[in-house]
């Protein structure tokens, strides 16, 4: 996916859970690479594995299949014990900061917390290292005695940020960090993970259903439906030329800054609801939504065989049997793509 090596290797990464008599596989089959110093992005509709994949990653779920390869350790396998020296390089955001604070810890006390775990430091200079990281993620010295509830929205993610960043991660799970927050907030947040990953060097799973943070912050995308990824490549190739008919999907759901523009467009509406992950269709998971399937009358081979990953023109991968068919059908695929730049899907 990139030309860096890549930190994080995700292969055939698999996720159940089991209700009752029940078994439904969450995260089925993924593959994903985060390069050194870079941003994958990951979309997709709530409900489509993104969460599980990265609570995966970071080993707070245990996958039932696949492997979890950081820096050439498969992670995937390693008791609690064995992850205990590889946790700090791997750390994560939270979607909802004021959730992810315990309110009966001072902004110093829970920025200091990781430092003191993983016995960093003495105290003195554990808190000179807070200080810092406040300094680092724009917030004042004087809130080290405020506790979360205390502070805004954007000020409690710039602290999980700050706790994130404590033990000197390689890498940033960052699971939906601005969704919580108002606009203007979220552009902030935005700016800053930029501005860190430059000075530091961070890499980014950066999760997210809004394509125009993607697009401002990451360097490669995977799309997911239904457990699955079903295109990935360069963002900018994949955001503007979709291969794959969800992908234009969700890129046409995507409001448009211009207002003109986004009168005179044509929607790509998908019918139905996404199904339960506990009996997913058979073929290609999205053939029961799929417009372009109907635009082509229904070829049998969506809903009896499970298309196979093949190479999209801009790079990357793409799952879809009729790919190179899609632009033909799209309805204003060559100007809506393009006009995207924010949003929500």
């Amino acid at each position: 996916m990139s030309v860096n090596a890549p930190l994080l290797r995700v292969s055939d990464l698999s996720v159940e859970y089991t209700r009752g008599d029940t078994t439904v596989r969450a995260v089925d089959g993924v593959d994903l690479e985060v390069p050194k110093g870079a941003t994958l992005g990951l979309v997709g509709e709530s409900g489509c594995g993104k969460s599980t994949v990265a609570k995966a990653v970071v080993r707070l779920l245990r996958p039932t299949r696949g492997s979890i390869e950081f820096d050439g350790q498969d992670l995937a396998t390693l008791s609690e014990s064995q992850l205990r020296p590889h946790r700090p390089r791997l750390q994560m955001i939270f979607q909802d900061p004021q959730s992810s604070l315990d309110p009966r810890m001072t902004v110093r006390e829970i920025v200091e917390e990781p430092l003191a775990i993983h016995r960093r430091g003495n105290r003195a200079q554990r808190s000179e290292r807070v200080r810092d990281l406040m300094d680092r993620v724009g917030l004042p010295r004087r809130m080290e005695r405020r506790y979360g509830f205390q502070l805004s929205g954007g000020q409690q993610q710039r602290v999980a940020i700050a706790r994130a960043l404590a033990l000197s991660p390689d890498l940033v799970v960052a699971d939906e960090p601005t969704s919580a927050l108002d606009v203007s907030i979220q552009a902030q947040i935005l700016t800053l993970l930029a501005d860190l990953q430059r000075d530091l060097g961070l890499s980014y799973l950066f999760i997210s259903h809004d394509l125009g943070a993607v697009r401002q912050l990451a360097h490669e995308v995977a799309v997911m439906y239904l457990g699955r990824v079903c295109e990935s490549g360069p963002v900018r190739d994949v955001l503007d030329h979709p291969r794959h008919p969800y992908t234009a999907a969700l890129l046409s759901a995507a409001p448009v800054p211009d207002p003109d523009t986004e009168a005179a467009r044509e929607r790509i509406v998908l019918r139905g609801d996404v199904p339960s992950p506990a009996n997913p269709p058979s073929g290609c998971r999205f053939h029961t939504r799929c417009w372009l399937r109907a635009e082509l009358r229904g070829p049998e081979l969506c809903a009896t065989t499970d298309p196979a990953a093949g190479e999209r023109p801009g790079g990357g991968r793409v799952h879809c049997h009729f790919a190179a068919q899609l632009h033909d059908h799209v309805p204003g695929a060559r100007s809506h793509a393009h006009a995207v730049q924010g949003g929500d899907t």
